[in-house]
C-alpha cells in the first residue's frame, strides 16, 4: 500500500475542513514571485475567469418628442368686474365734469351780479342826515377769507380799544383841567389833537392796510402795515408812561394828579394801564400777522411791482402824465 492511508469507507464528496488550500496557493505564489524577472519576457498566461452574468435591462428607444408650434392666443378680454369698474369710473368722471361746469357757470353769474350791484360804503357808520357820508366799505364776513377772518376781527377789536384809549385820554385831560392839575391845559390840548388826528390816521395807515393784505395777500399792504404798526407799538408803550408834554395821562403824571384829586389820579393810572394793555395786544397781533405774511409768500419784490402797477393804473397819475407830455410837446413846437 502507498504511504497515504485511504479510507475506503470515506465519502468521496467529503471535504476536509482543516485543509488550507489558500495557504498553499499563497506559498506557491510567493515562491513564484521570487523567481519572477520583470525584464524577461514571460509567456502569456491565461487565468480562468468565472463568467459573471449581468441581468440585461431593456431600455426604451428614446424617440425625439414632437413639439407642436404655439399658436398666437387672442388678447384676454376684460371680465365683468373690470368692465363694471370702468363704467363706474367713467360715470364719476362725467359727474365731476358736470359739477365743475355748474360751478364755473355759478361763478360767472356771481361775477356778473357783483358787477351789476354797486358796493355802497358803510364805514364809518354815520347817520344819513350827516353832511359827511361813509368813505369805506367794511365787511369782514364777505371780503375776508374764512381762515383770516379771526385775525381781522382781532385787529378790529384792537383798533376799537385804541379809539377808546384816546377818548379816555381826552377825558383824563379834561378832568385834569377841572381839578387844576399842573399842565392840565397842555394835556387837554394835545389829547384833542390826538383824538382828531390819530383816529382817521390809525384806520387808514395800519388797520386798512392789514384789512387789504388779509383780503388779497397784497405784499405792498403788508409792507405798509409793518412799517406803520411798528412805530405805533413804540408810541403806545411811550403813552403809558404818562408824559404831559406828549399829551397822555399815565403813571408819571398820575402823582401830581393824586395830589389834587384822587379820582383824577386813579383815572390817570387806568389810562396808563390801557395803553400798556394795548401795546401788549399789538405785539401779539404783530407776531400773528408776521406768520400769516410768511405763509402767503409775499416779498419786497412783489410789493414793489404792486406799487408800480397801482401807480401806473391810477387815473390821476395818468392824467398828470398826459398833461405833462402835452405841455412838453406844446412848448417844444412853440420854440421850434
Amino acid at each position: 500500500m502507498s504511504g497515504e492511508d485511504v479510507n475506503p469507507f470515506a465519502d468521496p464528496n467529503d471535504v476536509n475542513p482543516f485543509a488550507a488550500p489558500t495557504v498553499v496557493s499563497s506559498n506557491n505564489q510567493s515562491a513564484h514571485l521570487d523567481e519572477y524577472n520583470p525584464f524577461e519576457q514571460q509567456p502569456a498566461t491565461t487565468t480562468a475567469q468565472t463568467p459573471v452574468f449581468v441581468p440585461q435591462q431593456t431600455y426604451a428607444a428614446a424617440t425625439p418628442a414632437t413639439i407642436e408650434p404655439t399658436k398666437a392666443e387672442p388678447p384676454p378680454s376684460y371680465s365683468s368686474g373690470y368692465r363694471l369698474q370702468d363704467d363706474t369710473m367713467r360715470m364719476r368722471q362725467e359727474e365731476l365734469e358736470r359739477k365743475a361746469a355748474e360751478l364755473e357757470k355759478k361763478e360767472q353769474e356771481l361775477k356778473k351780479i357783483q358787477g351789476q350791484v354797486k358796493v355802497v360804503n358803510n364805514f364809518p357808520p354815520l347817520p344819513k342826515f350827516c353832511c359827511v357820508q361813509p368813505c369805506f366799505y367794511h365787511d369782514i364776513n364777505t371780503e375776508i377769507p374764512i381762515e383770516s377772518q379771526r385775525t381781522c376781527r382781532l385787529f378790529y377789536y384792537v383798533w376799537q380799544l385804541y379809539v377808546f384809549s384816546l377818548c379816555f385820554n381826552f377825558i383824563c385831560g379834561f378832568s385834569a383841567v377841572i381839578a387844576g392839575v399842573n399842565n392840565g391845559a397842555t394835556l387837554l390840548g394835545v389829547s384833542i389833537l390826538y383824538l382828531v388826528l390819530f383816529l382817521p390816521c390809525s384806520f387808514v395807515l395800519w388797520y386798512r392796510p392789514i384789512y387789504k393784505a388779509l383780503k388779497s395777500d397784497s405784499s405792498f399792504n403788508y409792507m405798509l402795515f409793518f412799517f406803520v404798526f411798528f412805530f405805533q407799538i413804540l408810541f403806545t408803550f411811550l403813552y403809558s408812561f404818562g408824559i404831559t408834554q406828549f399829551g397822555t395821562a399815565g403813571w408819571i403824571n398820575s402823582a401830581s394828579a393824586l395830589e389834587k384829586s384822587k379820582a383824577v389820579g386813579a383815572m390817570f393810572l387806568i389810562c396808563g394801564a390801557l395803553f400798556l394793555l394795548l401795546g401788549i395786544c399789538k405785539v401779539l397781533l404783530l407776531r400773528k400777522v408776521h406768520a400769516a405774511y410768511r405763509r402767503s409768500g409775499a416779498s419786497l419784490e412783489k410789493a414793489q411791482s404792486e406799487f408800480a402797477t397801482s401807480v401806473a393804473s391810477n387815473k390821476a397819475v395818468q392824467n398828470a402824465a398826459k398833461d405833462a407830455v402835452v405841455s412838453g410837446v406844446t412848448s417844444g413846437t412853440r420854440y421850434s
